[in-house]
């Protein structure tokens, strides 16, 4: 690389940019004059912003009725984006929606029969990254090993209940 000479490269497979340029730093102890290579990433995408699978998104929100709806905004408005897990029992989103049990009830299993949300334990659950997740491809992945592993649970538990 020439002096003053720079170069740019996109790396698609991690949506970055990579600039590339050389520089002539002295130091200002010695007065040395050191060549330099300074590297910028710039990375791209969509980590910081709520990824919302519209097609399912909107076949969720459809199964909803009247105030079944107030239940799906309150469990989307208090979905951890770290981990996509969203924690309320029966009786917390009765008090804080203001909605009766029953409500409450329909609406968890119409989410749950829509494959919106899954029952990790008593009171945590987990919504689906497939559908509404805040962070990159990778951390989606991530997301859909829990999801997965919260169904297996949920068919374990089945699969004794039954025996």
């Amino acid at each position: 690389m020439n002096k003053n000479e720079r170069t740019i490269e996109y790396m698609e497979e991690k949506s970055t940019l990579v600039g590339t340029r050389r520089r002539e730093l002295i130091d200002a102890d010695t007065g040395e004059v050191m060549k330099v290579d300074q590297i910028t990433k710039l990375a791209y995408g969509s980590k910081h912003f709520w990824k919302c699978y519209m097609k399912e998104f909107l076949t969720v929100m459809k199964s909803l009725s009247g105030r079944q709806f107030d239940v799906f905004i309150y469990i989307v408005a208090h979905t951890k984006q770290s981990d996509n897990v969203f924690l309320g029992t029966y009786s917390k989103i009765v008090d804080d929606t203001r909605c009766c049990r029953q409500t409450v009830a329909a609406a968890m299993k119409k989410l749950q029969e829509n494959d919106f949300i899954r029952k990790k334990q008593n009171g945590v659950w987990i919504v689906n990254p497939d559908i509404l997740m805040k962070g990159n491809d990778n951390k989606r992945r991530m997301l859909l090993s829990e999801y997965d592993e919260a169904q297996l649970i949920k068919g374990k538990k089945k699969t004794a209940a039954d025996a």
